[in-house]
């Protein structure tokens, strides 16, 4: 059995037509939609090298679309896709942490979800999931809470933030 050979192949459109070119062979097809692109290619390297279709391999590296790299456009979309899911896992992770953390503080689970913009149930099931599974963002915060609880923030008129650390003795009595 042969091994598979690869074919470097563009791809553009043309009208109603995508327009491929297989350049090792210099020779063109067409295809009516971009899903069907691959198989074009491949069937006309199959019958113009003599090949069996199950031989033939193609790789694109130009799909261009009215002046738009598409698979530029496509790499771009995707890590679009990946940075919107961290945010929404970040978001998630601080709506639970700062539903456990108000309701903690004793504030109504109503305002919680009025500052949530969920519903009064879905903020109790964000405090349970708090409680269940901490996230490494509520492990952050909760170390920042308690590391930075005694500390008072207080902004000047010119915007600057002034920390002033509280003193507080150690459980020997010490500071």
């Amino acid at each position: 059995m042969q091994a598979t050979k690869t074919y470097d192949a563009t791809a553009r459109r043309e009208g109603r037509w995508w327009m491929v070119e297989i350049p090792d062979l210099n020779g063109v097809t067409e295809a009516r939609r971009l899903d069907q692109v691959e198989q074009a290619a491949r069937e006309y390297i199959a019958v113009t090298a003599d090949l069996p279709l199950s031989q033939v391999a193609v790789t694109f590296s130009a799909i261009e679309a009215a002046g738009h790299d598409l698979l530029d456009a496509k790499a771009l979309v995707e890590d679009l896709r990946a940075q919107a899911r961290k945010l929404e896992t970040l978001v998630a992770d601080f709506s639970r942490e700062l539903a456990a953390s108000l309701t903690t503080a004793d504030i109504p689970v109503r305002d919680v979800s009025n500052v949530l913009g969920v519903s009064h149930q879905r903020v109790s099931q964000l405090v349970q999931e708090a409680e269940e599974v901490p996230s490494h963002l509520a492990e952050v915060v909760r170390q920042a809470n308690a590391d930075y609880r005694h500390d008072l923030l207080i902004r000047g008129k010119d915007g600057r933030l002034h920390r002033i650390v509280e003193v507080v003795p150690s459980e020997q009595g010490k500071i």
